[in-house]
């Protein structure tokens, strides 16, 4: 294991830590201790509590021991949710393979131990496009002169793409027919290509990244004769001339809102999804916080098209006016639903103020069009 170690969270990584070097020595006494065994809803299973379910604790400690012994994780990061509630991301290595992943940690009150609740992939670490082609082959030389910055190597049905100078690297797969076909791409009766990258851990660096892959897919939408791409992820369908303006930066913030995120509604909140995977934290709010529906879901809208536009992030704590009323950014949840995580860099919650506990402040403050009051 590599990477520092941070101030905050050191605890409930070094939890991680010692649950991963006592499941290498397949000490199952040891790695029972650092785990949280308490019912925890489905989002928060992981390998180890779906193995030690099937077929004990032991053996499953004893399988996992063989994976862990020949892994390097490098850590990257904690987002500490509250108190109680920490995830710690890290980056997994394996011959030929690369994974973000993230653990969840746990613990009763004050000063209680960290408890591992569970380890996974960190999903929205990984960016797919999927690519609309006529083509059942791919044509590698054709293809590498739209590339720009970006070698391509196919063998069979996949290969490698990689951008000459950043070292970025971006899986293809395919073409290949997907079951069922997409309902919102256009081409049913051909095929699909798959361009799949883990994302750097850093968020200027991961737009830059991002703004490849989007280019390189462009590339192959021009090569391949494509009809549009979609992000899997989201469902949405993403139309060659938004592809090519994304990948330029040609969006307005709006557009690009609409581009990379959408805006959902679950448990009496509204919440964005998708900014994460551009470095920026996810918005909600609660449903009543405007008088309607409709003006608090364009506020948290709003909001996540200010944070493409702008850097950097609003504080927590700033004032936001509206109208004659403000509102404040604070923490928000670890996620949109139970078992759930808004990722790695969690999100901004939107909450009403109290205007006694505004007098004399010196917050920073942040005026929302007029069109919204």
């Amino acid at each position: 294991m590599s990477g520092s170690t941070p101030t905050r969270g050191h605890g409930a990584l070094t939890a991680v830590r010692a649950l991963r070097e006592a499941l290498v020595r397949g000490d199952v006494e040891e790695a029972q201790g650092l785990r949280w065994l308490a019912p925890r809803p489905p989002g928060e299973r992981d390998l180890l509590s779906d193995m030690a379910a099937a077929e004990g604790v032991g053996p499953a400690v004893e399988r996992l021991s063989r994976f862990w012994a020949q892994a390097h994780v490098r850590f990257e990061h904690v987002r500490e949710i509250d108190g109680r509630e920490v995830e710690v991301y890290e980056r997994l290595s394996l011959p030929g393979e690369s994974l973000p992943i993230v653990s969840l940690v746990r613990r009763d009150a004050g000063g209680a131990p960290w408890k591992v609740v569970c380890t996974n992939e960190a999903r929205d670490e990984r960016f797919a496009i999927w690519i609309s082609v006529r083509a059942p082959e791919v044509d590698e030389a054709k293809l590498t002169k739209s590339l720009g910055d970006a070698q391509l190597l196919m063998v069979d049905d996949g290969g490698v793409l990689g951008h000459s100078t950043r070292g970025w690297l971006a899986h293809v797969r395919g073409p290949f027919v997907p079951e069922p076909w997409p309902d919102v791409l256009p081409g049913e009766g051909g095929y699909v290509v798959e361009l799949a990258t883990a994302l750097a851990a850093d968020a200027v660096e991961r737009r830059e990244q991002l703004e490849w892959v989007l280019s390189s897919a462009s590339g192959f939408v021009a090569a391949l004769e494509g009809q549009a791409a979609m992000l899997p992820a989201s469902d949405k369908l993403l139309l060659p001339q938004a592809l090519s303006a994304a990948a330029e930066g040609r969006l307005t913030p709006t557009q690009a809102f609409r581009f990379w995120a959408r805006v959902e509604e679950s448990g009496g909140h509204f919440f964005t999804l998708g900014l994460g995977q551009l470095g920026l934290p996810e918005v909600e709010a609660p449903v009543d916080l405007l008088p309607t529906p409709e003006r608090t879901a364009w506020l948290v809208q709003w909001m996540g098209a200010t944070l493409l536009e702008k850097s950097p992030i609003p504080a927590l704590g700033t004032e936001l006016l509206l109208g004659d009323d403000s509102y404040l950014v604070t923490a928000g949840r670890r996620g949109p639903r139970r078992g759930k995580s808004y990722g790695r860099w969690g999100a901004l919650a939107l909450v009403g103020s109290d205007p006694r506990s505004m007098r004399g402040s010196s917050r920073t403050r942040m005026r929302v069009p007029e069109r919204l009051a």
